[in-house]
């Protein structure tokens, strides 16, 4: 579900209220990590009440679980809704939080097979369009969100940014507008690509490229499993740098990631072994740096995270 509206929610003595639309979500602790929540009438969409549960465990750590009991409930529609898509009225943190209702695209993702003469692949989502993830950050007080890359629409900041010093000596893809329109063109078509635009407040700030790993160059490096996918990212607008959005926008790609497809279990990149910067940030969200190794045009560093640490470090499951 891709949230178009967010309003501060508060942390109150006995849950967490929304001032402005006049709901709230109280209730009481058992057993030092349930909360058991009192309905409100007032809560008149799904949406309401996602934001509502979102900041309850963002402003109170120690709470892991959530009931919304039958009893109290049962005649409210954004109940009834959630008890459809998480089939109980008792959620977990890590339940909460890695459902696709918390950013990803509704759209259903047929699935393709891919055979060629090196490997049989199992079977992938087919690339989605437009906007695919959608999250109000709480801690920094902005949407994020990542829309697929138009070569068309997004060819002129594209080619801004591929101009950039800082961006250009690590990426050295500072090449004409017709050529990195051709690059763009090839990995919109790719089906083991997909290339992304991410947004805060709907201004552009940078490019991704999520990737199959058994599909990828990078295949050959490492002992990848079937469902792995990997990650070439950018920042470009330089408004958008520094550590409190660095931790918004990874956190929010590789909660996409793992979204996207629940057979995913690792996250690798493989930036310059160099890029010291990027290792020092990216390790305060869970990532690891395994090891060093050489690829054909630079020498480079495995770093990755696995599903169960990345909801441990980044949503305290």
């Amino acid at each position: 579900m891709l949230l178009k509206h967010h309003l501060p929610i508060e942390k109150s003595p006995s849950g967490v209220v929304d001032h402005y639309n006049n709901i709230s979500l109280q209730g009481e602790i058992c057993f030092g990590y349930n909360f058991v929540a009192e309905y409100d009438e007032n809560i008149h969409s799904l949406t309401q009440l996602l934001c509502l549960l979102d900041a309850l465990f963002y402003l109170n750590d120690h709470i892991k679980h959530v009931q919304l009991p039958k009893k109290q409930w049962q005649q409210s529609k954004p109940w009834q809704a959630l008890v459809q898509a998480f089939n109980t009225e008792s959620l977990s943190r890590f339940e909460f939080y890695s459902h696709p209702l918390n950013g990803l695209n509704e759209t259903q993702r047929p699935l393709f097979n891919h055979i060629d003469s090196q490997r049989v692949s199992p079977k992938r989502p087919i690339n989605l369009t437009q906007e695919v993830y959608r999250r109000f950050d709480n801690e920094l007080g902005k949407f994020i969100s990542f829309k697929v890359a138009d070569p068309d629409a997004d060819i002129g900041i594209f080619h801004q940014w591929m101009h950039h010093p800082r961006v250009s000596e690590f990426w050295e893809m500072d090449l004409p507008k017709e050529e990195l329109k051709s690059y763009l063109t090839d990995k919109f078509n790719t089906p083991f690509n997909l290339p992304l635009i991410g947004y805060f407040d709907d201004e552009a700030f940078g490019y991704f490229e999520v990737y199959w790993a058994a599909e990828d160059r990078i295949a050959p490096y490492y002992a990848w499993q079937a469902y792995d996918r990997g990650l070439h990212l950018l920042v470009g607008n330089d408004a958008y740098r520094g550590t409190r959005f660095f931790k918004a926008w990874c956190k929010a790609i590789s909660h996409f990631i793992f979204l996207d497809c629940p057979m995913t279990q690792k996250i690798v990149l493989e930036p310059r072994h160099d890029n010291q910067k990027l290792f020092n940030q990216i390790n305060k969200l869970g990532f690891i740096k395994e090891y060093e190794f050489e690829f054909p045009h630079k020498r480079a560093a495995l770093i990755s995270i696995e599903k169960v640490k990345f909801y441990k470090e980044n949503f305290q499951c």
